[in-house]
């Protein structure tokens, strides 16, 4: 049990720190004048609550994970050492980053290189320790959700562009990478419900922004917001609801 709340407070720290380091680099990972100019001056760029908001949803997905409630583990998915502390790296680092991408996604629809990446990089790394050398029964799923929602997304954008429609952006895609390896490792199903409420988020935001341009033709959302929402409700959810 220790071990288990230790897990907790540490994937708080690791969101925490994280969350400064984006702050405090915010111009040079959004790495666009115009785009910086446009985040600062907005009311909802508070590096201070952003840097909050991250540590409290690291917090919630933390108490929530099945690590801390064994009795919801299969034998196989037990978490040992290696796993406590490469969970919180996977949580933590993207729990940091959510709000900071969430605001510029909504403010400027687009996700950057500069922070996805690294935190990608963060995201491979634990997937290739845990799957090599912890529970597998966690990290194989993780893996495997990581590569089927980058697929799936991936996928969507080609078809999109092949057919000259508006779609998902590459910085979509590449946040699915995030998405499905955080979905994953909490449950080998929770990807299922991150879409499911995904989408519920994304028609609803278009329905509104619909409503308020008083016409559905040219409606267009950022999908950041959506994914990333979906992504902790639906994985914190799945052990309650599959």
């Amino acid at each position: 049990m220790t071990g288990q709340w230790s897990f907790a407070v540490l994937t708080i720290v690791v969101s925490t720190a994280s969350g400064l380091l984006i702050a405090a680099t915010s111009r040079w990972w959004i790495a666009d004048d115009d785009h910086a100019a446009v985040v600062t001056a907005s009311r909802h760029h508070r590096p201070v609550l952003l840097v909050a908001s991250g540590s409290l949803i690291a917090a919630a997905a933390a108490l929530l994970h099945p690590a801390l409630s064994p009795a919801s583990l299969s034998p196989t998915a037990l978490p040992g050492g290696l796993d406590l502390v490469l969970l919180p790296l996977l949580l933590g680092t993207a729990a940091a980053a959510t709000p900071f991408l969430l605001v510029v996604d909504v403010l400027v629809h687009r996700l950057p290189d500069r922070l996805l990446l690294p935190l990608i990089a963060v995201d491979a790394v634990v997937l290739v320790l845990g799957t090599q050398l912890g529970h597998r029964g966690i990290w194989v799923p993780a893996l495997v959700s990581a590569v089927a929602a980058a697929a799936l997304l991936g996928l969507l954008h080609l078809v999109g562009r092949l057919l000259h429609a508006r779609t998902l952006g590459l910085g979509d895609v590449k946040l699915a990478v995030v998405v499905g390896a955080v979905a994953g490792a909490h449950s080998p199903w929770a990807l299922a419900a991150v879409f499911v409420v995904m989408m519920l988020i994304a028609s609803a935001a278009a329905l509104l922004a619909a409503w308020r341009r008083r016409a559905l033709a040219g409606t267009v959302i950022a999908f950041g917001p959506a994914m990333l929402s979906g992504m902790w409700l639906g994985s914190m959810g799945a052990r309650f609801l599959l």
